[in-house]
């Protein structure tokens, strides 16, 4: 199963409704103490608990290599408070499917893009 640490420009509420309403494991980065961390922080905390980097944040994790890297573009969701749940969902599918990830990057589907 894919556990999952979900960057800051993504609400933190994400984490909860994967944890409540997806039985998944994931935590925001504000949850473990990474608020305002470096990338190449968080890429070490997700890669030393087993977790895959939630992030639009393309070009700042484009060098990791060793860690699940899982790149959803904020734009592609709905804005306001429908985001995470939005969000929540798109990992939740995305997990189903790859139940044992590949070190690198992935692009979930986002429902209405292309």
């Amino acid at each position: 199963m894919t556990a999952f640490l979900i960057d800051e420009m993504f609400p933190a509420a994400t984490a909860e409704v994967l944890r409540e309403k997806y039985s998944r494991d994931a935590a925001h980065v504000f949850e473990v103490g990474l608020r305002a961390a470096e990338d190449a922080e968080v890429a070490a905390a997700a890669r030393a608990d087993g977790r895959a980097v939630v992030t639009e944040n393309v070009a700042d994790f484009a060098a990791e290599r060793d860690v699940v890297l899982v790149f959803v573009l904020k734009k592609n969701l709905r804005a306001g408070g429908a985001q995470a749940s939005a969000l929540a969902t798109v990992l939740d599918t995305w997990a189903q499917h790859n139940p044992r990830p590949y070190l690198g990057a992935h692009w979930p589907r986002v429902a209405g893009t292309a």
